[in-house]
């Protein structure tokens, strides 16, 4: 009789474990930890390369809060600082870019984009006086793996001065 308990102990032992890894398992495919090769199956190569090319040519608008620093008349004076919501937008087909703010790259005078990574950097030459020096160029980054926005302002000295910082998102979290 106890070779008979200790017997059916040990094969229900067997069975419960390898329930709890076949389902443990079936979980992680599910999840796409593991996977079979196979016809249908995608490297993460291939699935990063597909994923790259979905972002690779589209239109988004984005919606961002910022925080804007404004120098005052000059320079030296201290910034105003102060919050506001605005919107953004990249065309990857055309490599373009704009945002609306306080010195915006508009939508009808877009920037040219540079795109590295899940970061794209737009710019346009300027030519206005503020702050009592000649600005020469306006451009803003945008990081789609975070949605971190930052715009900033070159002068004639070469010096960048940041004016506005915040994050962008679209209805969906980055990153987008």
């Amino acid at each position: 009789m106890q070779k008979n308990n200790s017997l059916r102990i040990a094969l229900i032992s067997v069975i419960g474990v390898t329930a709890v890894f076949i389902a443990t398992g079936w979980m992680a495919y599910a999840i796409g930890w593991i996977g079979f090769k196979g016809s249908d199956a995608q490297s993460a190569d291939e699935r990063l390369k597909a994923e790259k090319a979905k972002h690779s040519d589209e239109d988004i608008t984005l919606i961002c809060e910022a925080n804007y620093t404004m120098p005052g008349d000059d320079l030296d004076a201290p910034p105003k600082v102060y919050k506001e919501m605005m919107a953004a937008g990249l065309d990857y087909k055309n490599k373009a870019g704009w945002y609306q703010g306080v010195f915006s790259i508009s939508e009808s005078r877009k920037g040219a984009m540079v795109v590295k990574g899940s970061r794209a950097t737009v710019s346009r030459p300027a030519m206005f006086e503020r702050f009592g020096t000649m600005v020469t160029g306006e451009q803003f980054t945008l990081d789609r793996s975070t949605g971190a926005f930052l715009q900033s302002l070159t002068i004639k000295d070469g010096r960048k001065i940041e004016i506005v910082k915040g994050y962008c998102g679209k209805m969906t979290k980055a990153p987008f």
